[in-house]
């Protein structure tokens, strides 16, 4: 399946929210640590295949989501694009979501939560009370964010953000990735419902989105 980026548009987008820049492949392929050929190829529609840690890079430097990001030209089975996000809205967040819920807890160490993250290649970790319940999520960010402060001290309550998007797995995916657009986070928390409306039980990411898309 031939992958087009959608970089024209968000590119003069990018220069018309910051008067005087010229936003070149080379110039882009420094910011977001991509190889400025990868970036030529998927500019042009000559890209057979994207790596998600490409996808995920420019939709952060962009703000963006994955399908402002993709278009696809006629896919395998002679799926189009159109008909390929179509089959994604009959999908639940359950059918995507990664169920293995890599936390840690409120009184861990920065330090600690740094080793987490780093050991399981991952951006963030949700964050959970002494009963498991979800207190809040600590991402790569908000560890930079205490990097000049006395990290070392510090515990990942003191980072997080307590504020985190939750959803239950019975929705569509198609509304979790609106929640996502809506409230400009990269993933939401899927929590069990009912009787345990904070216990989480997976985690929905644009990463995650982006790999059902690339099927």
């Amino acid at each position: 399946m031939a992958i087009t980026m959608n970089l024209n548009v968000l590119i003069a987008q990018w220069e018309q929210a910051n008067p005087g820049h010229k936003l070149t492949l080379r110039k882009l392929s420094d910011l977001v640590g991509v190889n400025k050929n990868t970036l030529g190829r998927l500019k042009s529609g000559n890209a057979e295949r994207v790596d998600l840690s490409v996808l995920d890079a420019l939709c952060r430097f962009f703000d963006c989501t994955p399908n402002d990001l993709l278009l696809f030209s006629t896919g395998s089975m002679g799926m189009t694009g159109v008909e390929r996000r179509d089959s994604m809205k009959d999908k639940l967040v359950r059918d995507v979501m990664h169920r293995e819920v890599i936390s840690c807890r409120v009184d861990t160490p920065l330090r600690e939560v740094a080793r987490l993250l780093d050991s399981e290649g991952i951006n963030a970790l949700v964050v959970v009370d002494e009963g498991g319940d979800l207190s809040g999520v600590v991402s790569q960010t908000d560890l930079v964010k205490a990097f000049d402060q006395q990290w070392e001290s510090m515990i990942a309550e003191d980072v997080m953000t307590p504020d985190v998007v939750t959803i239950v797995a019975d929705i569509p995916v198609q509304t979790a990735v609106e929640l996502m657009v809506d409230n400009q986070v990269h993933r939401v928390v899927i929590t069990q419902g009912g009787l345990a409306p904070r216990r989480p039980v997976g985690v929905l990411s644009m990463t995650d989105v982006v790999r059902e898309m690339a099927r």
